[in-house]
């Protein structure tokens, strides 16, 4: 069964981050044991070094730092392996996609747990768009699921405001033929979607097809 290197990869770093993840944890409590025993013995540097440094908040989180920051970052172009122009049969075969449909002029599937099992959409064959609403997604510019408008707004700039059928608000940010988009319910980003700039101002505005 023949797999897209791409994909392939991808899986494969997402597995290595959980997983370094895991180690970070693993290893913290002697670490924290070692400066404790230098700190004890009077130097004085090394009990300076021995406090933690202060954590960067994102908008959305609490202080993530490193450990905690996500490997899952979608972007205008998509998340992980569900780029612009994937192929389904690629995504299929290696796993990544399930249960696609056809449905109002598109296919819509399912992809992996392992990116927050985000909502798929394809067109001839090939993703036109991801959206996801994991709490471990996170954009570039660090902004996850739970962010206010305004962090939003704070972090892209250059987004303009749009707002669906339905009423449900949203900040645009366009890059090339690509869009990222943020679903807004309540002032707090509600979803993160990625894809071709078309297909999301039309499946945003009008909430049918692709």
């Amino acid at each position: 069964m023949r797999r897209s290197p791409f994909i392939a990869l991808t899986a494969v770093l997402a597995l290595t981050a959980l997983a370094g993840c895991s180690d970070d944890e693993e290893k913290a409590a002697p670490a924290a044991s070692s400066s404790a025993a230098v700190a004890g013995a009077g130097d004085a540097s090394a009990e300076a070094s021995a406090v933690p440094k202060a954590e960067r908040t994102e908008p959305g989180g609490e202080g993530t730092g490193t450990a905690g920051r996500s490997p899952f970052q979608i972007g205008a172009a998509g998340l992980g392996p569900y780029q612009v122009d994937e192929l389904q049969t690629d995504l299929v075969e290696g796993e990544m996609l399930s249960n696609p449909a056809d449905a109002a002029g598109c296919t819509t599937g399912t992809g992996s747990e392992m990116f927050g099992s985000p909502t798929v959409l394809l067109t001839g064959g090939k993703v036109v768009q991801v959206k996801g609403t994991a709490a471990t997604l996170s954009t570039a510019e660090g902004v996850k699921i739970g962010a206010t408008l305004a962090e939003v707004q704070a972090a892209y700039p250059s987004g303009t405001a749009v707002t669906a059928a339905s009423g449900t608000q949203g900040w645009k940010v366009v890059e090339e033929t690509n869009a990222l988009l943020f679903e807004i319910t309540g002032d707090k980003v509600s979803a993160l979607v990625g894809g071709l700039a078309t297909s999301v101002d039309k499946t945003f505005t009008t909430g049918q097809g692709c």
